[in-house]
């Protein structure tokens, strides 16, 4: 199977451009409460020395698990080379000049991985592990849903996402966590709609994108038939309702049917043709509908980009 080459710039793939409205300003949050608690935790280890050799020890010992795993990657999963799957390593090795992003990152392909896929950035190890259904799957369909997925995960390298995860790591072990979490789960929930906008501009396809939330979501057997009228309703009551508003709060990742009508707001702001498409597939109430979840969305509303909604 032959993909069409991947084009190497795309003006809407800036960072001011891409990046989500709220990503900054929660950034700025969580650095803010780092830069109250990590004083905090300089100052105990001032106060007790062997409380700083344990932390030390802690790190190092992390860094060195995360070696080890790479090392035994090289056992019990194959790397993603030109030699082994050509086809990956094409759509990873042109990405990467798209977005412009050349550190090394190895790629593997195992049989089980917790989420589908997940990646490693800490102190030098970047790793990225990729099931190999999923792979298979999003290869069968074409190359826009793969690059939706490759380029969401290269777009949190370029974007350095995991900033804080060393800070992270010691502050967990120290049980620490739960007092911050509050002040950094909302940078991390913006950064993953960051990731899917980035990844959306990869594949250059709002369906195809839009079908991988809705794979994740539903599973591969169910996601042809999951109807945008369901997830526009759904949205619209999750919205409005207290307590799944809540819910999200305690989580480091956005309820997917808010990814799902975040990626068509980005849309509406960068590629108009793309959510017109969209838009032109619901009937006149899921029209109205999406119309009141674009004016809740914190993407800049330009003039004519996002449409006023009728009465209903």
């Amino acid at each position: 199977m032959t993909f069409p080459s991947t084009p190497d710039r795309d003006p809407d793939l800036r960072s001011e451009v891409v990046t989500h409205p709220y990503e900054r300003s929660r950034l700025t949050l969580a650095m803010c409460c780092m830069a109250i608690t990590v004083p905090l935790m300089v100052a105990i280890m001032v106060i007790f020395p062997l409380f700083i050799l344990l932390i030390l020890l802690f790190v190092g010992s992390y860094w060195f698990h995360l070696r080890l795993e790479k090392a035994r990657l090289l056992g019990r999963a194959i790397k993603v080379t030109p030699e082994s799957f050509p086809v990956l390593h094409a759509e990873f090795a042109g990405l990467q000049r798209k977005l412009d992003y050349h550190r090394t990152v190895d790629v593997y392909v195992v049989d089980d991985v917790k989420g589908k896929v997940a990646m490693t950035n800490l102190l030098g190890t970047r790793v990225l592990l990729i099931e190999g259904s999923i792979a298979a799957d999003l290869q069968e369909q074409g190359p826009k849903p793969l690059r939706f997925v490759l380029g969401s995960f290269i777009g949190a390298l370029k974007a350095r996402h995991a900033r804080l995860a060393a800070a992270v790591i010691i502050l967990d072990y120290m049980k620490w966590t739960r007092f911050i979490n509050p002040w950094i789960q909302p940078y991390y929930r913006a950064a993953e709609y960051t990731c899917d906008q980035i990844g959306y501009l990869c594949s250059g396809s709002l369906d195809a994108s839009l079908g991988v939330i809705s794979r994740f979501t539903v599973g591969k057997e169910m996601a042809p038939e999951m109807s945008p009228s369901g997830v526009l309703a759904q949205a619209d009551r999750v919205g409005r309702d207290l307590l799944p508003r809540f819910s999200q709060m305690s989580q480091d990742s956005p309820h997917l049917v808010n990814r799902y009508v975040n990626l068509v707001a980005f849309a509406a702001r960068v590629r108009r043709a793309d959510f017109e498409r969209f838009r032109a597939g619901l009937n006149a109430h899921d029209q109205s509908l999406l119309g009141d979840l674009l004016i809740q969305s914190p993407h800049p509303r330009q003039a004519g980009v996002i449409p006023q909604p009728a009465a209903r």
